[in-house]
């Protein structure tokens, strides 16, 4: 991975939710477009955790995955990440379940989403 990171790009950073545990995995949906290109990244949550509404990751690693875990997506997770505080790269993730986690994001802010299992 290069300096910087792209949309589908997947990285180790702190988790915003748990102050003092480990870093979580983030989605970059978001990268190019910010004011701050390079700097800073819109990223939805990884997780290990099956909730409703998470989407699996699956097959959409194209890089990175861990074969002992499943992940899951979560659409509603969302917070921008500082480029300083990623702590590692994992891998990338297709650009058709970014772009699905991206469409789930949106109505979420919009208030259209609706939870589906």
């Amino acid at each position: 991975m290069s300096d910087s990171y792209q949309k589908g790009d997947v990285f180790w950073a702190p988790d915003p939710f748990r102050q003092g545990s480990n870093p979580r995995l983030w989605l970059i949906l978001a990268a190019e477009q910010l004011p701050y290109p390079g700097e800073e990244y819109v990223c939805a949550a990884l997780t290990t955790s099956d909730l409703p509404a998470n989407h699996e990751v699956g097959d959409a690693w194209i890089t990175g995955r861990n074969p002992d875990k499943t992940s899951y997506c979560s659409p509603w997770i969302i917070g921008t990440v500082k480029h300083r505080a990623v702590a590692n790269p994992q891998g990338r993730i297709t650009t058709e379940f970014t772009d699905q986690i991206i469409t789930q994001s949106k109505a979420v802010l919009d208030g259209s989403w609706e939870l589906t299992e």
